[in-house]
């Protein structure tokens, strides 16, 4: 374990599952929050063009973004991928991604991708809106057994739309006890009854369509609609149907159970005085909200990125434009200005971003297109702190021409 200077534990309960990140503007404390030391392997060979789409000053400043995160402790490592257009995109790595063996990070190692996990469950439900088996306007008393819905306050009226978009006024299920329990029992399978009975403590927020609201219930309840129109897991849709359609080689959804991750990249977080490894949790902690559910890499998340907006994972132009109709949805903490279905808007400092962020306990991870430049962004830091000294110039570079 590392030892941490100051620390905002307060962070942590705000973004374990919801990819809700504290700030794009500074750091938990001077230093960012973590002590990993850099290593003489810790950051990657000096850019070169090698026929990448991305401009070598672009690669030049990028690459010391990454390499100052680390050298002022906001995180043991991180990684980039942007690309343009549709060159050859470009990848760096700064810092390690195992703090004990001081192994370098590269760049195509993978990660849990937290709550991007909801774009790829939007994309299915979609797929299942086209396909008719569900409606927008479908209702959860229509969808989910009484037994499920008789504990959601307003069920009759929360549309399938509404759980998209973050509009349906249900209370956001994570809590203190959920946090503490995640951090002390790593291995406990989460059910659905014990999601309900954290549901059922509070009132809902406001009314049925009232207002955007982020809740990490909305998602969850998405993939049990999923389970139950199509008779099969809501992973195994998403591996059938969103996964192998988009072609991505690197991108997983671990079964309930199912902990490890030879191919990840050691995520931690801060606890007191120390950074504590957190890449073994069980997949189940937020299911299809976000949590560990989703394994991935960079390259994979822009690829999947790229194949939704070109409509490649739909049948008709039509469901893609619905999915990417942004109501408005104001979010301080994470510049988020709109949210459609599964998908947010940022404004970074006046550069507007697509895509989804996503927090898990150890990573902090990002998969979004930044159209002013044309271009493609996503990666992660592997701990689960305030990511905007990294993200937040990150932006603001790529969306300089």
């Amino acid at each position: 374990m590392q030892t941490l200077s100051k620390t905002k534990w307060g962070l942590y309960p705000k973004v374990l599952c919801l990819g809700l990140l504290a700030s794009l503007t500074g750091c938990a404390d001077g230093n960012g929050g973590t002590d990993a030391p850099a290593t003489d392997g810790g950051s990657s060979a000096p850019p070169a063009d090698g026929g990448s789409s991305v401009p070598l000053a672009l690669q030049t400043d990028l690459q010391g973004i990454l390499d100052t995160a680390v050298a002022n402790k906001t995180t043991p490592g991180v990684v980039l991928e942007v690309s343009s257009g549709n060159g050859e995109p470009w990848l760096a790595a700064a810092g390690v991604d195992d703090i004990e063996k001081q192994a370098a990070m590269g760049p195509d190692e993978s990660f849990r991708a937290g709550s991007i996990v909801k774009t790829f469950v939007a994309t299915a439900v979609m797929q299942a809106v086209e396909a008719g088996t569900l409606k927008l306007t479908d209702v959860l008393t229509e969808l989910l057994p009484a037994e499920v819905t008789a504990r959601i306050p307003n069920a009759a009226s929360i549309q399938v739309a509404m759980l998209l978009g973050h509009r349906s006024g249900i209370v956001d299920w994570v809590n203190d006890d959920v946090y503490q329990t995640v951090a002390t029992h790593p291995e406990h399978v989460w059910t659905l009854d014990e999601i309900l009975a954290e549901v059922t403590k509070l009132p809902a927020v406001f009314q049925p369509g009232e207002r955007y609201g982020y809740s990490n219930t909305n998602y969850v309840l998405l993939g049990e609609i999923l389970s139950g129109v199509t008779g099969r897991s809501w992973r195994d849709v998403i591996r059938d149907h969103v996964l192998a359609r988009a072609g991505l080689e690197h991108t997983s959804l671990p079964d309930i159970g199912n902990m490890d991750c030879p191919t990840c990249a050691h995520g931690y977080v801060p606890m007191g005085e120390e950074l504590v490894d957190t890449t073994r949790i069980d997949p189940s902690m937020a299911g299809a909200c976000g949590g560990h559910a989703l394994i991935s890499t960079s390259s994979d998340l822009i690829r999947f990125l790229r194949r939704l907006r070109s409509g490649a994972l739909f049948d008709r132009p039509s469901t893609l434009e619905s999915m990417f109709a942004f109501q408005p949805g104001l979010e301080p903490e994470t510049r988020t200005v709109g949210y459609g279905f599964g998908v947010m808007k940022m404004d970074v400092d006046g550069t507007i971003a697509i895509g989804h962020l996503g927090g898990a306990a150890g990573y902090m991870s990002f998969m979004l297109y930044v159209a002013a430049t044309d271009r493609y962004v996503s990666g992660f830091i592997n701990v689960m702190t305030d990511p905007g000294p990294v993200l937040a110039p990150i932006l603001t570079r790529v969306g300089t021409p």
